[in-house]
């Protein structure tokens, strides 16, 4: 190896007629350096974990906040939720009828984010999340009566049933449509 740095060193110098004392200096500094370590790495590739689904408790607690109770006792006495469930068949002994409420009243669960397929449009599946602004792509706050006509013309481009698009999904484009532009 020292006779492999050496030659190195006299061909610097023979070609470019630099300092051989440097070079020699410079040789021993970085041969008296530890050397770095190199970083471990995982020879599987860790795929990015999805978010778990929420357990029934986690959605009650979820459900019961958006009303302002702090339990479920106290969620099933207040009015507003009485109201909100009126004449709908809810078992709320399933979690299922709760994921319906928690979609309804607080989000679009982690899970049920950045989906993707024929039901839906910008990572919500409208036929189970009903988030218009979500899905026109708009802001509550500044998006005017023209915004929401033209985001609702550029997705039924897309989901028109003539257009070869889902009839539900374009029914609910237009419901979407129709509860914005309601209260502008």
């Amino acid at each position: 190896m020292a006779n492999l740095i050496d030659a190195k060193i006299q061909e610097l110098v023979n070609r470019h007629g630099y300092n051989e004392h440097v070079l020699r200096a410079f040789v021993e500094f970085v041969q008296t350096q530890p050397k770095p370590r190199k970083k471990k790495t995982s020879t599987s590739s860790k795929k990015p974990t999805e978010p778990k689904p929420l357990t029934k408790p986690q959605l009650e607690a979820s459900v019961a906040t958006a009303f302002g109770c702090k339990d479920v006792k106290e969620l099933k006495k207040h009015q507003a939720f009485k109201l909100a469930i009126a004449g709908r068949e809810l078992n709320l002994s399933r979690k299922d009828a709760w994921l319906v409420l928690y979609r309804e009243w607080v989000s679009v669960p982690a899970n049920e984010q950045h989906e993707e397929g024929p039901t839906c449009i910008n990572g919500i599946d409208v036929l189970k999340n009903f988030r218009p602004w979500i899905v026109f792509d708009l802001d509550s706050k500044t998006a005017t009566a023209d915004d929401i006509t033209t985001a609702f013309r550029h997705l039924t481009k897309q989901h028109h049933p003539d257009y070869g698009g889902d009839r539900q999904v374009f029914e609910r484009l237009v419901t979407m449509r129709d509860s914005l532009l309601a209260f502008r």
